[in-house]
């Protein structure tokens, strides 16, 4: 796979992402995942999941597209890994700090997250 394509290919992912959810419902989602992770009642086992899954899979993404396509890695999370607790809580504060931004895409608000609590120096 070419940089090319594969650089278009996340971008699609992203695009389509975006007409389905915004940071409104992540932000929902995920509040209610560290409820629950917590020691909480989990009021959306389903949005849970899906709070998790976009984590997951924008972070694998931005992995990817460093390794793949060779581009410089915009987030630099410390070594070996965050807990996904951890992930939802700085995308939550995020999110609350920001509710101007919650119309937008949630891929693209978790990877505005996590660059600003992983920058890469």
């Amino acid at each position: 796979m070419t940089r090319a394509t594969l650089c278009a290919t996340a971008l699609a992912l992203g695009l389509s992402a975006g007409a389905m959810a915004d940071g409104n419902k992540l932000l929902l989602e995920c509040q209610d995942g560290i409820s629950s992770m917590s020691g909480g009642v989990a009021k959306n086992p389903v949005g849970i999941g899906h709070c998790v899954g976009v984590l997951q899979a924008t972070i694998d993404t931005l992995d990817l597209v460093h390794e793949a396509a060779g581009t410089p890695k915009l987030v630099c999370v410390p070594e070996g890994g965050i807990p996904m607790l951890q992930s939802m809580r700085v995308v939550v504060q995020s999110l609350e700090e920001h509710p101007q931004s919650l119309h937008l895409n949630e891929s693209v608000l978790v990877v505005s997250a996590l660059k600003n609590a992983f920058p890469c120096r």
